[in-house]
C-alpha cells in the first residue's frame, strides 16, 4: 500500500512539473471515446462492527479487474464516463482473534468474482496535445457472481508427528454477505502520447455488506485501491 501511494505521489509530482504552461480548459477538440482498462487493485474491507465492538475479521488481498470505459465530453472539460470491469479479487481472515488462537492453519482465504459498474463525473486539464490530468468522482455499482472462503488446518498426531489436514470451504454469499454492494469512487489519472492512461483510484464502501445484520447494527463496509493502465481509442 505504501508503495502504491508513493507511486501516486510520483506521478502527480510529474503531472506538476508538465503543467507550468497554462492548462486549456475548454478545449474546443474534446470528442467522445472508448477506452479499455486493467487495474492492479487491493481489496480492503472495513472492520465489523457491533455498538462500541469493532473487530478486524479480514486483512486486505490482491487482484486484478479488466473493463471498458465510454469516455463523453459534457460542456468545457467536463465529462460523464461509464464503465464495466469484471475482477478477481483475494482477502484474507484476520487470525489474531482469540477464535484462531488454537487452531493451526495453514491456509485461510476469500477469492472474489464479479462486476462493477462505475458512472463517474470528471474534468481534464489540457496541458498539451499529448498530456492532460484528469480528476473524476461517482458511484460504483458492485454486483458479486461467488465470494468463496477457503480455510485448511493441519493437526500432528501419535508419537510420528503424523500430520491430517482438514479442509473447509463453502460460499460468504449463502450466509454472510450481500451479493451487491455499491462504493463511492475517487480517481486521478494521466492521458499521455494521445491514446494512454495511467492513474490511481479508491473506492469508499457506502453499503453494509453484512447480511443478517440485525436490523443494521452488525456493519462491515468494503474499501478498495486500485492502480489503473489503459488504452483510449
Amino acid at each position: 500500500m505504501k508503495k502504491s501511494l508513493l507511486l501516486g505521489l510520483a506521478m502527480l509530482a510529474g503531472v506538476s512539473a508538465v503543467s507550468a504552461a497554462n492548462p486549456i480548459v475548454n478545449n474546443p477538440d474534446n470528442k467522445p471515446y472508448f477506452g479499455v482498462r486493467l487495474n492492479v487493485e487491493s481489496a480492503i474491507p472495513g472492520n465489523v462492527k457491533y455498538g462500541n465492538i469493532s473487530e478486524k475479521a479480514f486483512d486486505p488481498g490482491a487482484g486484478l479487474s479488466i473493463g471498458a470505459v465510454y469516455n463523453r465530453p459534457i460542456v468545457a472539460n467536463f465529462y460523464v464516463e461509464p464503465g464495466l470491469e469484471l475482477y478477481y479479487n483475494t482477502t484474507k481472515f484476520n487470525l489474531d482473534g482469540e477464535d484462531f488462537q488454537d487452531a493451526h492453519w495453514k491456509a485461510h482465504s476469500t477469492r472474489g468474482f464479479g462486476m462493477r459498474i462505475p458512472v463517474m463525473l470528471g474534468y481534464h486539464f489540457d496541458f498539451n496535445k499529448n498530456v492532460n490530468l484528469a480528476v473524476a468522482t461517482g458511484p460504483v455499482l458492485k454486483v458479486g457472481f461467488s465470494d468463496d472462503y477457503y480455510l485448511t488446518t493441519e493437526t500432528r498426531y501419535g508419537a510420528d508427528g503424523e500430520a491430517y489436514r482438514d479442509h473447509f470451504s463453502g460460499s460468504m454469499y449463502k450466509d454472510d454477505f450481500n451479493r451487491v454492494d455499491c462504493a463511492w469512487r475517487f480517481s486521478v489519472g494521466v492521458n499521455f502520447l494521445k491514446h494512454y492512461y495511467a492513474g490511481f483510484s479508491g473506492d469508499v464502501g457506502m453499503v453494509n455488506r453484512i447480511k443478517h445484520s440485525n436490523n443494521g447494527a452488525v456493519k462491515m463496509y468494503d474499501n478498495l485501491f486500485q492502480l489503473n493502465l489503459g488504452y483510449n481509442f
